[in-house]
């Protein structure tokens, strides 16, 4: 199987960020944090690295960022009614790198059916695009890698039957788990936006289903006995590939449930709803996982 989208897809915002976006400071850190992660990922690949070596390495991909681009989680919002959870850097700094690995490993774990995490990246970004009402820096980001991951998708799907198959892999998916959890840190840092600005609560909904379906996996794994980090077959995919959907099937469901959950990111974030109350909806979401397959 070629394991090569991931490394296209980073190849491809490499060589368009060279001649689009403005050299700086953080745009370098974060090509160097992301090419690392392609390189882990494709390590992983091949090899089959342990869980403490993924999560060093996004660790240190993260740290990066955080140390040359400042883009660190200090201000959660409003999450409870009673103001403003504001971290001093000896906790918003490990929060960071754990929700940086969280994400990741959220899109990692999603990521077995072809054109599922990939359809869900697209989704997720079209969300941040919207939400900062285009006005955003991360605009052409998002745009060259919105069709660096069309065309990706084109092959994994075979849209056209004379194209060869290729998958994402790890790679991929480290990758573009770290971008998007890295434009949702800036989107909601007011200093850096320069612009409309996000409630951090608003990208758990652009990451709703891979966090669902993340959260909802570890928890029975562990009530199961089982090691959270250990593949099995218990995924929302499988779940519906098992009640007899065909993959194709399985992909259009959902991909409309994660832009069903993003919608109502974009409505609340619209409607300036507050933070407290975003959390509370995006808490009670109830996953399609609830029913076991027979």
């Amino acid at each position: 199987m070629p394991l090569i989208g991931g490394l296209v897809i980073y190849l491809t915002l490499l060589s368009m960020g060279l001649i689009f976006l403005v050299n700086t400071v953080a745009v370098t850190a974060y090509f160097v944090s992301a090419g690392l992660l392609t390189v882990v990922g494709m390590l992983d690949d091949w090899f089959g690295l342990t869980v403490r070596a993924r999560v060093l390495c996004s660790f240190i991909a993260t740290g990066i960022m955080m140390y040359w681009s400042g883009l660190i989680f200090t201000n959660l919002g409003n999450l409870v009614g009673m103001g403003d959870i504001t971290m001093p850097l000896l906790v918003a700094i490990p929060f960071t790198l754990i929700a940086c690995f969280g994400i990741i490993n959220a899109l990692n774990m999603i990521d077995g059916l072809d054109g599922l995490s990939s359809g869900i990246t697209i989704i997720a970004l079209a969300s941040i695009l919207i939400s900062m009402e285009f006005h955003s820096r991360l605009r052409d980001v998002i745009i060259i890698m919105t069709a660096a991951i069309l065309a990706f998708q084109s092959f994994n799907l075979q849209l056209i039957s004379r194209e060869q198959k290729i998958f994402m892999g790890d790679a991929g998916t480290m990758m573009i788990g770290f971008t998007l959890i890295m434009m949702i840190c800036y989107c909601s840092n007011a200093t850096a936006t320069c612009g409309p600005r996000l409630e951090p609560v608003t990208g758990l909904f652009f990451l709703g289903l891979p966090l669902i379906d993340m959260v909802s996996t570890v928890l029975r794994r562990i009530k199961k006995g089982n090691c959270p980090f250990k593949p099995d077959r218990t995924h929302a995919h499988h779940v519906l590939l098992c009640a007899g959907f065909s993959p194709r099937q399985t992909l259009i469901i959902l991909l409309i449930i994660a832009a069903l959950i993003n919608g109502i990111g974009i409505l609340l974030n619209y409607l300036a709803m507050p933070a407290w109350l975003q959390f509370a909806v995006i808490t009670g979401v109830k996953s399609p996982q609830n029913t076991s397959p027979k």
